[in-house]
């Protein structure tokens, strides 16, 4: 049998759910994505757990969105289809995914994120619904696929986490960023050594869960709504349209109908020349 896409625990009230894809660099696909809401529903309305801890094997927290297109996380698989999609089906896949990110964001938990190496594309989207982020120095950021690929429906939060400027710098350029520059900009709330990450984040989730859980989900509430009534939902909805008019472009096209041909790794070489 295949290994599980996820590893879960619980000690004391901490329940950790570890991504267990690391051959694949913990790419999400779609059983991936309905493991990881089926384990939170576990314990949303368990007394015992007042933290959930989110932590992955290997040298990638994830990748983002697996493009092997073998479990597809949209009704359309792009490579199938050689890039060529159907708009209002697309439209109406990328707002079900826009939706999930949404139930992460209203879990009533506090969510800690534990990224020990990259952590990309659809990666953002994932952390932008925890609630607190530690990182090793190891660890690097970015969506490189924003400039042919499209965009995350929740563009990562990043206009309201990091600002306009930077948001759109790294979506322009693509570029990855460190660790330190993360925790600069306030994506993150702490960089440590690698080697002190496990301990540092035990101890956070331990300091958190010391606070009562009905405590905690008024607070988490409370300040997630400063952000629901700037007009959170309403924005990624819109994201979501222009994530599919993306993906009618020309850039998407050529290159799906490039890992049809040839495959991926030939398709992301190619990229590669393009954009370095």
């Amino acid at each position: 049998m295949a290994d599980p896409n996820l590893l879960t625990a619980r000690h004391d009230s901490i329940f950790t759910i570890t991504f267990n894809r690391e051959a694949k660099m913990n790419a999400m696909t779609a059983s991936f994505l309905a493991d990881l809401k089926a384990a939170l529903d576990s314990v949303r309305f368990d007394d015992r757990v007042s933290v959930v801890v989110l932590k992955a094997t290997g040298k990638a927290f994830t990748t983002g969105y697996d493009l092997d297109g073998s479990d597809w996380i949209l009704s359309q698989n792009p490579i199938a289809l050689k890039g060529k999609l159907n708009l209002d089906r697309d439209r109406e896949d990328i707002k079900g995914l826009l939706e999930y990110w949404w139930t992460l964001w209203k879990f009533p938990k506090p969510l800690i994120a534990q990224v020990q190496g990259l952590c990309l594309s659809g990666g953002g989207e994932l952390i932008a619904m925890c609630d607190l982020v530690v990182a090793a120095d190891t660890a690097r950021f970015g969506h490189p696929a924003g400039r042919d690929l499209g965009i995350p429906p929740t563009v990562f939060l990043w206009p309201l986490l990091i600002g306009l400027r930077k948001a759109r710098e790294f979506l322009y350029t693509g570029r990855l960023f460190s660790a330190a520059e993360a925790e600069r900009l306030g994506l993150v709330n702490q960089v440590v050594p690698l080697d002190q990450l496990d301990a540092t984040v035990e101890a956070l989730a331990a300091d958190v869960a010391r606070t009562p859980a009905n405590n905690l989900a008024i607070l988490k509430q409370a300040t997630g709504r400063f952000y629901e009534n700037m007009g959170l939902f309403a924005s990624g909805d819109q994201a979501a349209e222009l994530d599919a008019v993306f993906h009618q472009s020309e850039t998407f096209v050529s290159f799906f109908a490039k890992v049809a041909e040839d495959g991926v790794q030939a398709a992301l070489a190619e990229r590669r020349k393009r954009f370095g």
